[in-house]
């Protein structure tokens, strides 16, 4: 059962233009995909089948190593900024706490070198890629849909762009009174809505780990141990971090929350989770407590 239904109202308007920025990543990857029209038609004609039933799509380079790093490497970028960062509009831009932004910005910047030296190693073993694709296509292979060096190097990007979140109604605009306030009404609700999706990303990202240590507790002394693993605690753990650094409006609820949670896996590990029945079961009924206490559905 899904716990979390939204973020709890707040009855206050906090201000989380001093707290956080946006952040935007663009990436672009050249996919060595080709949809063949020709081939196609053979297959649906052959096959007397209407034309629209089945479409050849070729990989143009095969089983390309170099060319797949290069995807595996933006499929990483993109988890990585995605856990560093709140949903806050759907054209890309997402929340990163000033907390989190030094640690983030290093980070990207490694993964952005480690990106472009990919892709300097996929363009250094491109003609030779061509060639074996030659081979293993057969007839399919057709030399004009293989871009030069140049032009692929083009289709290659990967940026991240940095912005202050607007403050309510934050319009400078030369229009009339009228037509401010309805501007400044329409983003306000944006605002609001942006904020809540925001935090309910954050309690569902606490409610998950809280909910796996109830279950992997969840055993007597005596019976079937779920088997549980020694990152068990340190996931549950991180979960702290997360409060404290996506704390974007200051919850006091959320602090006591996270409070909470500190001091009941002070002094828990694994072993003694596994060794220890009646620490196992005060720490299940606090890890229990403390999901009670959070947002929940009905807010």
């Amino acid at each position: 059962m899904n716990h979390i239904a939204q973020a709890p109202q707040v009855d206050y308007a906090p201000s989380i233009s001093g707290s956080a920025l946006l952040a935007e990543l663009s990436i672009g990857v050249w996919e060595g995909r080709k949809k063949d029209k020709e081939a196609s038609r053979t297959i649906t004609t052959i096959n007397k089948a209407n034309k629209k039933a089945a479409r050849v799509t070729k990989d143009l380079l095969g089983n390309c190593d170099e060319l797949k790093a290069i995807k595996s490497c933006t499929t990483s970028i993109r988890e990585f900024h995605r856990n560093c960062t709140l949903p806050w509009s759907n054209l890309g831009h997402r929340l990163l706490t000033n907390e989190q932004f030094l640690d983030y910005n290093r980070e990207m910047e490694d993964r952005i070198a480690n990106f472009w030296q990919l892709v300097d190693d996929f363009l250094g073993v491109y003609s030779l890629a061509v060639s074996v694709a030659e081979v293993q296509l057969g007839t399919l292979y057709k030399a004009w849909e293989y871009p030069s060096v140049d032009i692929l190097r083009s289709k290659f990007r990967i940026r991240v762009n940095y912005m202050p979140v607007p403050e309510r109604g934050d319009f400078r605009l030369d229009i009339p009174a009228e037509a401010k306030k309805v501007l400044e009404q329409s983003y306000n609700k944006f605002y609001d809505e942006q904020l809540t999706s925001a935090l309910t990303d954050v309690w569902q990202r606490v409610l998950e780990p809280l909910q796996h240590m109830s279950k992997m507790l969840d055993y007597n002394e005596g019976e079937k141990s779920t088997g549980f693993r020694d990152t068990l605690v340190e996931h549950v753990k991180s979960v702290a971090g997360v409060l404290k650094a996506c704390n974007i409006n200051k919850d006091p609820k959320m602090e006591r929350i996270r409070i909470d949670l500190v001091n009941a896996l002070s002094g828990v590990t694994p072993d003694g989770l596994r060794q220890n029945p009646h620490l196992r079961a005060q720490t299940k009924r606090n890890v229990d407590e403390i999901i009670k206490g959070l947002p929940s559905l009905g807010w």
